[in-house]
């Protein structure tokens, strides 16, 4: 251990002497980029930063390994960009053996005839595909896939779904699964949209899922019904301490039980909302449009939408064209609010142009003529919406 005075001597010395400090800085290491992270940039096409965080989980002396991983990658037509993603992702890539590793999923993919441009697309989604057991994990997860898909889906179709499960077991996780959805009443077709929209929701452990479906069903949701499934892949992906975080929330905002269970019937997608933007749209609902909490528990799809690039804007026209009345005060805000951008324009903006020459600017967020504020006094006329 060092003197107690050494270490102020050698303070003092250093500051002293700025070539030793030159010096001290250009022999650390630490100043350099290492050896690694200077493969992973110029070779890889990897940023700094991320160069940094790959480097940290792989390990190699030389350049052979991965030069001829890169070498393999490019002869199969994979961009930079494609590289620098799958390594990235899953550096350890880097130093696998090509011909063991890369090369058997390559010839399996590229014989099933998929093209090369939709496999780098995959595996740009997932690249540890690349680390799995052909025979033991792939080929069971595609024939899974492919038996469930109603109607049959093409091969290019079955490979995007099946990355969501690749790490999952057949037998014990996917199969049990199925069959839980089957015994509670849930249509073939309600399976293979599940399959399509959401596979990760199948990889729930057998026990949890079970639970999951269950309590969809003591909900009150019918299984053949497209919000059964629905409801079942938001509780999928909720921890129950997330879901009870999230009903404290809405109870928060004065919404009842059944308020909160009306709502999920309705629309269960509300409920993987951010409690930032709940409190948003709440907020603009109640303290700019003068409606009740309990509003949106009977619209609960508002709180799917865009409050900065859907909500507000539209809400601003009608408040202008009921100024104006051009519309009634008993207009159904959810037609307005639900319309495409094209409908919407066409039916409120471009039809009143000439009444109010503004509108656009309303609806654009700019200045109007009118000088109605969303916020302000006016419209407290919106609360008959």
């Amino acid at each position: 251990m060092f003197h107690y005075l050494r270490p102020k001597l050698f303070h003092l010395y250093y500051f002293q002497n700025p070539s030793l400090k030159s010096i001290s800085q250009l022999s650390n290491p630490t100043n350099q980029p290492s050896f690694k992270v200077s493969y992973l940039i110029n070779s890889c096409g990897l940023s700094k930063e991320a160069a940094l965080k790959v480097a940290k989980n792989i390990d190699f002396e030389t350049t052979e390994k991965p030069d001829s991983v890169l070498s393999f990658f490019r002869s199969h037509d994979l961009t930079q960009t494609h590289i620098s993603t799958i390594i990235t992702k899953f550096p350890k890539l880097l130093v696998s053996n090509p011909d063991k590793t890369l090369k058997p999923k390559f010839e399996f993919f590229l014989g099933l005839g998929i093209p090369t441009s939709e496999l780098a697309r995959t595996l740009c989604s997932n690249p540890s595909i690349l680390n799995r057991s052909v025979e033991n994990q792939i080929i069971p997860i595609l024939d899974f896939i492919k038996s469930i898909l109603y109607p049959n889906k093409d091969i290019i179709v079955i490979l995007r779904q099946s990355i969501y499960l690749i790490h999952r077991n057949v037998q014990k996780v996917l199969e049990p699964n199925i069959t839980t959805l089957r015994n509670h009443g849930v249509p073939e077709s309600r399976i293979s949209k599940l399959i399509m929209t959401q596979p990760g929701a199948l990889g729930l452990k057998s026990d949890r899922f079970s639970d999951v479906v269950t309590v969809v069903k003591e909900m009150g949701f019918n299984p053949s019904g497209s919000l059964f499934v629905l409801a079942v892949i938001v509780m999928s992906f909720l921890s129950k301490p997330t879901w009870e975080r999230k009903l404290e929330v809405f109870r928060s905002f004065g919404w009842s039980e059944d308020e909160i269970l009306s709502a999920f019937k309705k629309q269960p997608l509300y409920m993987i909302t951010t409690e930032k933007k709940v409190k948003m749209v709440m907020d603009f609902f109640v303290n700019k449009m003068g409606r009740k909490p309990s509003f949106l528990s009977k619209h609960p799809n508002y709180l799917l939408l865009s409050l900065e690039k859907r909500i507000r804007p539209r809400c601003s026209v009608l408040l202008v064209l009921m100024s104006e009345d051009i519309l009634k005060k008993d207009l159904n805000l959810s037609t307005a609010l639900q319309l495409s951008e094209k409908g919407f324009m066409e039916k409120y903006v471009i039809k009143n142009k000439e009444r109010v020459p503004d509108i656009l600017s309303v609806y654009q967020g700019k200045p109007a003529v009118t000088g109605l504020d969303i916020g302000g006094k006016e419209s407290v006329a919106v609360h008959k919406l």
